[in-house]
């Protein structure tokens, strides 16, 4: 079932998440500490997040409550963990009518084809800033970032809310990639 746009909710979880593990598979340890465009996380607090948010969202589209661990589950081999991780979501997606049910995430229930749309401008958005962070090319696929600007452009009005995204960034790249990080509030 198509939910417009070009991609479908599985389709766009898939190359979502493919491109976040790329980028998580060439982070190093040494690079935990790190400094990352999001102010509240360094390196492995991003990859916290992550990790875990693909965890949160196998139990939300299980049909269980989804909490993010409290405990630090991020391992050396952090892009091992992100795939194992991913593979598992991708399974539970492939569920009949998982995204027409109601997720139930920790900010509240939501309908599984709104949290998938989340779910991918999140992974998309945090592939840049874990290639931003660590040094790696920041260029993402065109086709994806696109779809991702369709996303989150009408999303305007709840990304700026406190705790969520800053405001956008002015920028004058023609680069798709950086024009969705200057409107997520990142420094191309």
């Amino acid at each position: 079932m198509r939910y417009g746009l070009g991609m479908d909710p599985y389709e766009r979880i898939e190359k979502a998440t493919a491109v976040c593990g790329d980028a998580v598979n060439n982070v190093t340890p040494d690079q935990f500490g790190d400094a990352t465009p999001c102010d509240e996380f360094d390196v492995k607090g991003l990859l916290r997040h992550i990790i875990g948010g693909l965890g949160m969202l196998q139990t939300a589209a299980s049909g269980g409550k989804a909490a993010m661990p409290e405990e630090d589950i991020v391992r050396d081999d952090a892009g091992k963990q992100y795939a194992e991780e991913r593979a598992k979501l991708l399974d539970v997606l492939k569920q009949p009518g998982v995204f027409d049910r109601t997720w139930s995430m920790p900010f509240g229930d939501m309908p599984g084809s709104m949290m998938a749309a989340i779910a991918f401008m999140e992974h998309v958005t945090h592939a840049w800033d874990v290639r931003k962070a660590t040094g790696q090319p920041t260029e993402l696929p065109e086709d994806l970032v696109s779809e991702v600007l369709e996303v989150v452009t009408p999303m305007d009005a709840m990304l700026r809310m406190p705790g969520v995204c800053g405001p956008p960034v002015e920028t004058d790249s023609a680069s798709p990639t950086d024009r969705l990080a200057a409107f997520m509030g990142r420094q191309p």
